[in-house]
């Protein structure tokens, strides 16, 4: 829909439903052209929304981007919270269930990863990077805070600090950052496979720290997906015209 359609149906909402329809409209727009693409007034075109009421959600674009992007966390981490309801057995399986289940999803939403490579890859926008971590690891945080205490509860994990050892374990995705520039570099140059090779290696060292930090055998933490990775990284191949770079080099483009 365009702006000037969008202008003519605004109407009075409730401030909820006014957010929501505002990163409805810019999570459409960011994905089918790209973030740089997309203009504040594309979006209240699109939502229908006025600046003040616009302005009265989000400070600036950046705070937008990281409202989609933390929407985009909380739809995984659903995800990842129902398939770790699902399963059996003690805390570890239920933690390896949880991260199987987020990455599941991901694979599942190529747009929304899509999204997020363009953003977090490119040089230049260190603060918006940060400001995105912030916004994602207040929601995972709680969550494997919550899962840590379970597992020190039942003597899977040792442990001396739930909360402490979630934020180390969440602090770790700070640090992927160049892992997955040059993953996602080895994707854009139209290798997938060699991106996702990349990426589990990170993951594989990442998740040897993390059974360390929980007290448990080495290599009980599931945190590398070799099969999940490469459809995450097909998928991110197959990029929308409007989003045609990562990191200055171009994405092979949308298979038919």
């Amino acid at each position: 829909m365009g702006a000037r359609e969008g202008s003519h149906r605004r109407q009075r909402m409730a401030a909820p439903d006014r957010r929501e329809a505002i990163l409805d409209a810019a999570e459409a727009l960011f994905t089918a052209r790209g973030w740089d693409r997309v203009t504040i007034a594309d979006v209240l075109g699109a939502a229908g929304i006025s600046k003040g009421g616009f302005y009265h959600h989000f400070t600036a674009r950046d705070d937008l981007l990281a409202g989609i992007v933390a929407r985009m966390t909380d739809r995984a981490l659903a995800a990842a919270r129902t398939a770790r309801d699902r399963s059996g057995g003690d805390a570890l399986a239920r933690l390896n269930a949880f991260i199987a289940g987020s990455l599941r999803w991901t694979a599942d939403n190529p747009d929304a990863s899509r999204l997020q490579a363009e953003i977090l890859s490119r040089s230049g926008n260190e603060i918006l990077f940060q400001r995105v971590f912030d916004a994602t690891s207040a929601l995972v945080r709680p969550a494997l805070a919550e899962m840590i205490a379970e597992g020190v509860e039942e003597g899977s994990f040792d442990v001396a600090d739930p909360a402490l050892t979630a934020e180390v374990i969440v602090g770790l995705a700070q640090g992927r950052r160049s892992a997955l520039a040059r993953a996602l570099g080895e994707a854009s140059a139209g290798r997938p496979e060699a991106g996702a090779t990349v990426l589990e290696a990170r993951m594989v060292a990442e998740g040897m720290i993390c059974d360390r930090l929980l007290g448990v055998a080495q290599g009980s933490v599931a945190l590398s997906s070799p099969t999940e990775y490469r459809r995450i990284f097909a998928g991110l191949a197959a990029a929308p015209a409007g989003a045609d770079v990562i990191d200055g080099a171009p994405i092979p483009p949308r298979r038919a």
